[in-house]
């Protein structure tokens, strides 16, 4: 509902073009899938939505930090069924909030350069443009500060920066599985090598179809000769 109601607000102000009414998707809470629930929670609960895992740890710690921030300057208070953060109460004081709010903004983009080989210049670029947009807007008296709570630009610039690292981490992450099953297939063939000639035998004709030798014969049906077992030697000792 209230989405609805700042989309109607900006566009009886002719804001619409210049401001969107925060990201489209929350980015910090998800619903709950059916399987899920407890017998307390009702269809359609939400819970706080977990960071990708596959991050390493220094940018997976700077992210949450990120998160946390952004959070607090665009959503954490409610009032009257309106979401709005600290920057939004801040804001309501001319110039010296809007300053206030400027400065808490671009901690939250001093606090992202602290990933593992700092944000791309387009990245930067992009969130820097968040912040000076919001803060334009913010100098209009009371139109502007309806706009920035609307505008939300610390979550725009959570978003973006998740996006990146998402981006950057998620294939490398997609690729180990195969790697580590073919590892075990290849570990389970020489094992089996070690117990049996023709186990040996199956083990090495598969490896080589998997290398690809074009000389190498795969005989999967040929039979191994038994080993019969030596008689024992007695010596004979002449009693003449």
């Amino acid at each position: 509902m209230s989405q609805l109601l700042y989309k109607y607000f900006l566009k009886k102000t002719q804001l619409d073009h210049i401001a969107t009414a925060g990201p489209e998707d929350d980015p910090y809470f998800e619903t709950i899938p059916d399987n899920e629930l407890h017998f307390y929670q009702r269809k359609g609960a939400k819970r706080r939505r977990k960071l990708p895992d596959f991050i390493p740890e220094n940018d997976l710690r700077v992210l949450e930090s990120v998160k946390k921030q952004a959070y607090r300057l665009d959503l954490q208070l409610s009032l009257c069924g309106y979401r709005l953060g600290w920057s939004g109460i801040i804001g309501i004081f001319p110039w010296v909030g809007d300053v206030i709010t400027l400065f808490l903004a671009l901690n939250i983009l001093d606090t992202a350069r602290a990933i593992e080989g700092g944000l791309p210049p387009l990245l930067e670029s992009r969130m820097y443009f968040n912040i000076a947009l919001d803060f334009g807007i913010g100098l209009i008296p009371f139109v502007g500060d309806v706009v920035n709570i609307l505008y939300k630009c610390n979550s725009r610039n959570f978003v973006l920066l998740e996006q990146h690292l998402v981006k950057k981490y998620g294939h490398a992450a997609a690729a180990v599985p195969a790697t580590t099953g073919t590892t075990e297939v290849k570990h389970s063939a020489t094992s089996a090598s070690l117990t049996s000639p023709a186990a040996a035998h199956t083990a090495h004709a598969t490896h080589a179809a998997e290398e690809g030798y074009p000389n190498e014969k795969v005989h999967t049906n040929e039979k191994v000769p038994p080993v019969h077992p030596v008689p024992p030697v007695t010596a004979s000792v002449d009693k003449t």
